[in-house]
């Protein structure tokens, strides 16, 4: 609002000075103002400033000439209109057009809005010269009201001819934002009925409006506002109590001759059965569209899941029934969102008494669990749930129930009959479905399980017509002989080409033979492909039939199989066996080496028998380390923990380090057989004979002439002081001469008082031929 508008409201406002505003000549005042009193006259000069306020004008609008010479006639508009410029435009089509008609709503002393009927006209001096501008106008609001009504009243009652089911009325005054609503209308947007006959603002009807469809009802009257046009839009709605209905709402927004919105009248139709009809009948075709279903999908839950969505209820699934028909196993279930599903097993009589009796009657309705007979002493089970109405239907064998199918409702619900004509609708349908379906997936999981069974066995299959040559091959039958993708396959120009030359003479009277009228028509053989578009060659086992009419071959049938991998596994066994006898045979003539120089030296038989087996058990944990690495080689490290394990393994008194490496299987026989007899012997004459003494184990690798060289070493310390030998056993050689020979370098045992040391320096090598023993177990 304008500063000059501020001071026209206010009547403790001062007039403004004279000669502020230009004074008509005397000659056009008298003119204007000669018997004229039931038009409101009021002139302006150039700029808009008010010259002239007659009688009439002061009756219409309240104010006195003298607080009104001097103002802008903009301040007689509304703050709307002044905004839009709506004077200076009046001003401009009356200078350029002669005359501007003035129809509007304009505003009095008091605040209130009057509607005026008027024009404006350019004043013009004796010599035709413009000097301002003259409105005329006259008090027409009584008229103007009666007209929006009885056009308001029109409207409605076509509406009300146009919509048979009509049950709302509503008039929106826009100016105020005001809806006067019947109680009807009220009802179905949740809205107090004597607060709507009296009138409410527009958002108290939108918060009736469903959530989901306010923003595009919202859109529809904003179109209607903007174009003065029709409006027509289908929403829901949320009453008081939370019923849903679906309305289908028209009105018109009228526009005044300014092109602002005065007034928007309309009706709603509850077109709730219509929606809900048409909902139920897109989800029967839903259900009877099978390529909805998918494959392998629970078609009794599917029924629930479009149950649920189409009723708009809280939750709907099916359970089994125990024998004594005590409980109810939950075996799916579909839920609105929001609604925990229920799981596991139920006792039935905890939501109702009687609820098993009437379950074994059929179909249970239930509008209210807490007041109904059947359920309400089971009220609180209900309510723990979230369920407050429901229907049950069962299925039943003689006279035990097996499952029912439970529908529940978050509210108490009144089930009407079409509903449970849907529900009956849905489940037969559902039923009929799943019963053809379960025949068809029958047939589909024989045929899956054969292709299965093939793809299993790596099988591929070929059809050959002997009447056309046309042959149709599998994807893995390609793959077999090394086909591609797109190639067209014959036998004389595809197939015959990948059989290896020597193969194919045999395979060929194999397939003569099986044509022979007194054959069986099968042939079983195995030959090699040269390889196809991949380069790979083959071994392929081809397992076939001929097929005759009327005793003429007519179809060869054959799988084939790639046994390549098998005929590779075949050979690596017999080379395996071969290789195990030579392996047993050296073990067996170890163990007689060690048996004999062990036993022939000992003082007496249980000495010679626990070296024995002392020495056997090293020998055992060198093999177990061997085995891992199909006896080719062992790393270093390994052989060590394991032939020190029986003495304490890696600690304080014994340690060892080094870099990785590996032995081959005679040297880690050899080293395993020589750090059993060192540690043995420290444990009965040298470092760990006490409790001070340790042992060090150490190897390097070093860069020699043309190759590597290791050097690995025992050394003693802390036990008892160290005498050398007069005569060296069976251990001592074992040691030095199986040792230099299976590493071909030389090994030196230092008898040091401080303490034994055993060192070996070789060449490294990786030789896995051990067709011999190790030296020295065979001397005497």
């Amino acid at each position: 609002m304008t500063l000059e508008n501020e001071r026209l409201r206010s009547p403790d406002t001062p007039a403004p000075e004279e000669g502020s505003t230009a004074a008509l000549p005397l000659a056009v005042y008298e003119t204007l103002t000669a018997n004229v009193a039931d038009y409101a006259l009021v002139a302006t000069d150039l700029l808009g400033r008010i010259t002239l306020w007659n009688k009439a004008a002061a009756d219409v609008f309240g104010w006195p000439q003298d607080r009104m010479i001097g103002r802008p006639i903009a301040d007689l508009f509304t703050p709307e209109d002044r905004a839009a410029g709506l004077a200076e435009e009046e001003m401009a089509t009356a200078t350029r057009e002669g005359r501007a008609t003035d129809n509007r709503w304009l505003l009095r002393r008091d605040g209130e809005t009057f509607f005026a009927r008027g024009e404006l006209v350019p004043l013009r001096d004796a010599g035709g010269r413009q000097i301002g501008f003259l409105k005329i106008l006259r008090d027409r609001t009584d008229e103007e009201v009666s007209r929006l009504e009885l056009a308001a009243s029109r409207e409605r009652l076509q509406f009300a001819l146009d919509a048979s089911a009509l049950v709302g009325t509503w008039d929106w005054i826009l100016p105020d934002d005001i809806i006067y609503a019947d109680a009807r209308f009220a009802a179905l947007y949740g809205v107090d009925e004597a607060l709507a006959a009296s009138g409410l603002p527009i958002e108290t009807y939108l918060h009736g409006i469903h959530p989901e469809d306010r923003a595009h009802a919202g859109a529809a009257i904003q179109e209607a506002l903007a174009t003065g046009g029709d409006f027509s839009a289908d929403y829901r709605t949320i009453g008081s109590d939370g019923t849903v209905r679906w309305l289908h709402a028209r009105g018109r927004c009228f526009l005044n001759d300014a092109g602002r919105p005065v007034r928007f009248p309309g009706a709603v139709v509850d077109v709730t059965r219509d929606k809900l009809r048409e909902r139920r009948q897109d989800a029967l075709l839903r259900l009877g569209d099978e390529g909805g279903f998918g494959e392998a999908i629970d078609y009794t839950l599917k029924a629930l899941n479009l149950l649920g969505e189409t009723l708009e209820i809280g939750r709907v699934g099916y359970a089994t029934v125990d024998p004594t028909e005590t409980y109810a196993t939950i075996l799916g279930e579909w839920t609105a969102p929001g609604l925990t599903p229920l799981t596991g097993r139920k006792r039935i009589g905890d939501f109702g008494s009687s609820l098993v009796k009437a379950l074994q009657a059929g179909m249970t309705v239930v509008e209210d669990v807490r007041t109904d007979p059947i359920t309400r002493d089971g009220a609180a089970a209900w309510e723990a749930i979230g369920s407050l109405s429901m229907i049950n239907l069962v299925v039943r064998e003689g006279s035990r129930l097996q499952v029912i199918l439970y529908l529940h409702h978050t509210a108490p619900r009144v089930w009407t009959e079409d509903e449970i004509g849907f529900i009956r609708e849905v489940l037969n349908r559902a039923w009929t479905y799943s019963r053809r379906r379960l025949a068809e997936r029958s047939l589909i999981e024989a045929e899956t399980r054969l292709r299965l069974a093939h793809e299993a066995a790596e099988m591929g299959s070929f059809d050959y017509d002997l009447q056309t040559g046309e042959m149709v091959c599998d994807a893995r039958c390609r793959a077999i002989f090394g086909i591609g993708d797109e190639a067209t396959v014959t036998y004389s120009g595809t197939l015959r080409p990948q059989i290896h030359p020597e193969d194919r003479e045999r395979v060929e009277a194999a397939a003569r033979k099986a044509m022979e009228p007194d054959s069986d028509g099968s042939f079983d053989l195995v030959f090699r492909t040269v390889g196809g578009d991949d380069g790979g060659s083959r071994v392929v086992h081809a397992n076939g039939r001929c097929v005759s009419s009327d005793g003429v071959p007519v179809r060869i049938v054959c799988a084939v199989r790639d046994v390549t991998d098998a005929k590779e596994a075949e050979e690596r066994q017999t080379l395996l066996t071969r290789e195990l006898q030579h392996r047993v045979k050296n073990t067996l003539a170890m163990v007689n080496a060690l048996a004999n120089q062990t036993l022939r030296r000992a003082a007496t038989a249980q000495e010679g028998l626990a070296a024995f087996s002392a020495r056997l058990m090293a020998l055992s944990h060198a093999h177990d380390i061997l085995t891992q690495t199909s006896w080719t080689s062992a790393p270093i490290e390994a052989i060590v923990s394991q032939a020190l394990a029986t003495h304490g393994g890696e600690d304080e008194r014994i340690a060892w380090s080094g870099p990785d490496l590996r032995l081959t299987a005679r040297q880690s026989l050899a080293l395993a057989l020589a750090l059993h007899e060192l540690a043995t012997n420290a444990a009965k004459y040298g470092a760990l004979s006490n409790e001070t003494g340790q042992v060090r184990i150490g190897w390097q690798v070093a860069r020699g002439e043309g190759c590597e060289t290791i050097r690995f070493e025992w050394r003693e310390s802390g036990g008892p002081p160290v005498v050398a030998p007069e005569r060296k056993g069976f251990g001592s050689r074992l040691i030095e001469q199986s040792l230099a020979a299976e590493f071909g370098g030389e090994v030196v045992v230092t008898y040091d008082p401080a303490g034994l040391v055993c060192t070996i320096e070789a060449d490294l090598q990786l030789d896995p031929e051990d067709s011999v023993l190790p030296s020295g177990l065979g001397d005497a």
